[in-house]
């Protein structure tokens, strides 16, 4: 059994915030044309290299989630590919995935020995309407007490399985 990692949300949103700053005050200060400009592009760059974290942060998400549901019939399915289709569909796919790995640690968290109160759907919702934020700790919250358990039990959890 491999230890789940406990996860932080500190590195993504410090990220999404600082690249947010830098690319606001690059459009503010387009007036002085190279402080401008590098700031602009700066947050351009930071914003690539935190797509590029984003996806590495979910994708083994994805992995450790099906890790603690083993066993309840579903997989999550790749978090390369959701990204793929949500840049097609405009994050449409994005709030797909969110619901669905949210109904499974909703499904799976009574085995771990506590009830999860939001639902995928809670989840797609607050996705929905936070960018992504609120939906994102929300995730992280319960999959770290989920994965404070695995590590100590195993994937059966605190009542071997039953759910």
């Amino acid at each position: 059994m491999e230890a789940i990692r406990i996860r932080s949300m500190t590195l993504y949103i410090l990220f999404i915030a600082l690249s947010a700053v830098l690319i606001t005050l690059g459009f503010i200060l387009s007036l002085i044309p190279i402080l401008g400009s590098f700031l602009l592009w700066t947050g351009i760059a930071m914003y690539t290299v935190n797509t590029i974290y984003r996806i590495h942060f979910f994708y083994s998400l994805s992995l450790d989630v099906d890790s603690v549901c083993r066993g309840d019939g579903r997989e999550s399915g790749s978090y390369v590919a959701a990204a793929a289709l949500s840049t097609l569909t405009f994050g449409l796919y994005d709030i797909y995935w969110t619901y669905k790995i949210g109904q499974r640690l909703h499904a799976n968290a009574p085995r771990y020995g506590f009830k999860m109160i939001e639902t995928g759907k809670d989840i797609a919702l607050l996705h929905a309407f936070s960018f992504g934020f609120v939906s994102a700790y929300e995730l992280l919250k319960n999959m770290n007490k989920i994965a404070k358990v695995y590590n100590q039990f195993g994937a059966k959890g605190l009542n071997g399985g039953a759910m």
